[in-house]
Order: C-alpha cells, then structure tokens, then sequence
C-alpha cells in the first residue's frame, strides 16, 4: 500500500466500491456538502460512467482520485484532485467521507494528510486549495487540523436550506506544510 496513514489508507478505487458509493452520494446529508448543484440522488450507473471517465484519464496532472479505506479495508469514500494547474503548481483538492459512523472522528484529516503528503512530496505542488460551505464547521476543523488557511470567503455563493450562504476557500503553501512538519 503506498499511502498509508494512522487511522486510513488510499488506494486505487475499485469497482466493488461503487455500491456504496452510490449509497453515500445518494444521502442528503453527505450531498449538501460536496456539490454547489442541488443535490440529486446518484444511482450505480452514475457511479460507474464516473468511474469510468476517471479510468480514461491517464495525466493524473490533471486530476486523480483516491479510495479511501480503514486499516481493515471498509470503503468510507474518497479524496483526490479536481484540477491540477501544472504551470503554477496549485492543486484543487476534494474529499468526502460517505459513511456517517467514520465523521468527526479523524479519518478524513488522517486521508487530507496523506494526499497533501503525496502532492507536496511527489508532483511537488507549491500549494493546495480547496472550497467548503460555511455551513460545514466539522470540515473547516479538519482542514484547520491539516494546516489549511481561510483564504477568500465567497459570500452568498450557495444557495442552500433556503437560504445563502458562504463559500469558504482555504489552501496550504508548501512552505508552511513543511515548517508545520518540522522540515
């Protein structure tokens, strides 16, 4: 295994993780987080066709994803790039844990960490960004443990719940990912 944590691993997605992955993507909860889009239930089929369209892409500079998985294999969702800017080297970053028994209890900082590990170590990316709902607190607390900093607050941008809220986006430079570390 080439990415392995404290508490998860990462590791290729595999087709026998598409049933519950239809399963997590198709719980409200889980899906007001993740889309600006109005959430909508995602089928097996869904599911496939993007793991199909995933498999297509072979510059991982491009964008990649990750399963992530408990040290005894349980599939809880995934991480990855969205968007690779090769020139600038900023990463747009993304994760989800779809299995409500494994929320706020570091699973998904012990997989931010990894693949921050991976892209400031092995694409030498020089910083790494990402976007969350104000509205989502357990999440800006994870990607606070992980060394994240508020960059823009996008306000109204999402109109959810009946209402707007905020867009908060946050990113890492390599430098303070590795001063943080101690390197």
């Amino acid at each position: 295994m080439l990415f392995q944590g404290q508490l998860v691993n990462l590791r290729a997605i595999k087709d026998e993780d598409l049933k519950s992955a239809a399963e997590y993507m198709s719980d409200p909860e889980i899906m007001y987080n993740l889309d600006f889009d109005a959430p909508f239930p995602q089928s097996l089929e869904d599911q496939k066709h993007w793991m199909e369209e995933d498999r297509k892409n072979h510059d991982r500079y491009k964008g990649f994803n990750l399963a992530i998985e408990t040290k005894d294999g349980k599939y809880l969702g995934s991480c990855g790039v969205n968007h690779m800017d090769k020139k600038n080297k900023v990463a747009q970053v993304g994760i989800f844990i779809g299995d409500k028994e494994y929320l706020g209890k570091g699973y998904g900082t012990d997989a931010m960490k990894l693949l921050l590990e991976y892209l400031f170590d092995e694409f030498n990316a020089n910083k790494v960004k990402l976007g969350v709902f104000s509205f989502n607190k357990r999440a800006i607390r994870s990607y606070e443990k992980c060394g994240f900093k508020v960059e823009v607050i996008q306000r109204e941008a999402l109109y959810r719940f009946g209402t707007y809220h905020d867009v908060i986006n946050m990113a890492i430079m390599k430098e303070e990912y590795y001063r943080d570390r101690g390197v």
